[in-house]
């Protein structure tokens, strides 16, 4: 524990059904248990939602029982149905216990939210932190409700400028990227090992994804990837962490293409099974296609357990990724060229030795991104 933390007090309240199969909960969760780690009092408030993931918390995600779990009654009809209906009926239930749970709190409470609705706890005399991953379609609402802040957290330096474009004090906003557990991605673990784990061909030529195949059902690059194997065609994509109807989506794709023997998809796993599928590949992907939300809002975390992995990445030229990855720690390649993709992939193979350079510079740049790292900034300058 950090001592001058201590005493700290966080609510962090999110609006979201967890655990979840979702990037989300996970960057939720790790920022708790970071918070909590790093010496402050840590409450996730959530919504009591019906999840059909099993085991609770703390065993979905691997995380220390550091902090508490709130759970807030709701009328919890999005567990029939998600559409826009349903959340207009859900939400008021939600911000209402919210409420009803905030006003008996002490003030001192440092209330922490993804949700810039929240913001307005602010006229209860509540500090609040948001921390934002991506601006809303209602902008002028937005900005005007944001200026309520104590403090903004961004988790890429392109959405830090949009807040300073439009008159923030840059001061009051802090860049924090997404973070990465190194104990579970940073494994001594041959491939080839890790191959018989999962019941990989040993000694085939690998490229693989991990984590969601879509973004509010927007593509994250598999069709690319896709797309890209007519061009190698001695080359196995495999893909870890799809839900089923992603993954049908990608196997019809794959015949079209006449590639499916050359794709293996995967669903959902936990992050130690991701790790393997990470030590398993020979070059992992992350070609995103270049549309607003992944050139000017993410952080994905996939990015830096990549990294920690020790394997060689290829991602796309965008904006986000080049806050992080270049040149030097990786291969980087136009987004929406499938050509290109599948060229990167073959140097890999042809420049073994740089392929490694760039994997072996990701790998030590990757500890300032650690979950840790990443609380202890943020506590930092909450406290300031």
């Amino acid at each position: 524990m950090v001592a001058f933390h201590n005493g700290m007090k966080i609510l962090y309240i999110a609006n979201a059904r967890m655990p979840t199969e979702k990037a989300h909960g996970l960057t939720i969760a790790k920022s708790c248990e970071s918070f909590a780690r790093a010496g402050a009092d840590v409450s996730l408030v959530l919504p009591r939602r019906y999840t059909h993931l099993k085991g609770d918390m703390f065993s979905a995600y691997s995380l220390e029982r550091v902090f508490n779990v709130v759970r807030l009654p709701v009328v919890d009809v999005m567990h029939y149905s998600e559409n826009r209906a349903a959340y207009f009926f859900y939400a008021p239930t939600f911000y209402a216990s919210v409420l009803l749970y905030v006003l008996f709190r002490s003030r001192s409470s440092i209330i922490y939210t993804r949700d810039p609705r929240l913001i307005a706890l602010s006229w209860l005399r509540f500090k609040v932190v948001y921390e934002c991953h991506h601006v809303f379609d209602k902008r002028k609402s937005f900005f005007v409700g944001c200026r309520r802040a104590y403090r903004i957290v961004t988790i890429s330096l392109a959405l830090k400028n949009t807040f300073v474009q439009q008159g923030f004090d840059e001061r009051s906003i802090l860049v924090a990227p997404s973070g990465v557990d190194l104990s579970t991605f940073d494994i001594q673990m041959p491939k080839v090992e890790a191959r018989r784990a999962l019941d990989l061909p040993g000694y085939a030529r690998i490229a693989i994804y991990t984590g969601n195949f879509t973004t509010m059902g927007a593509d994250k690059g598999i069709t690319d990837i896709v797309n890209s194997l007519k061009h190698i065609p001695n080359m196995v994509f495999v893909g870890a962490g799809g839900n089923q109807q992603d993954i049908a989506r990608y196997q019809a794709l794959a015949r079209e293409k006449g590639v499916e023997k050359q794709v293996l998809l995967f669903g959902h796993r936990t992050q130690a099974e991701l790790a393997l599928f990470q030590k398993a590949a020979d070059v992992l992907l992350m070609p995103f296609p270049d549309m607003p939300h992944y050139r000017n809002n993410m952080s994905p975390v996939k990015m830096f357990e990549y990294m920690a992995s020790g394997t060689p990445i290829i991602a796309s030229d965008l904006p986000t990724i080049r806050e992080v990855l270049n040149e030097e720690n990786a291969y980087i390649v136009p987004p929406g060229d499938p050509q290109k993709l599948a060229q990167a992939i073959a140097r890999v193979f042809e420049e073994p030795a740089i392929a490694q350079a760039k994997a072996t510079r990701a790998h030590h740049e990757v500890s300032a991104y650690s979950w840790r790292q990443r609380a202890e900034r943020v506590l930092s300058f909450i406290r300031t």
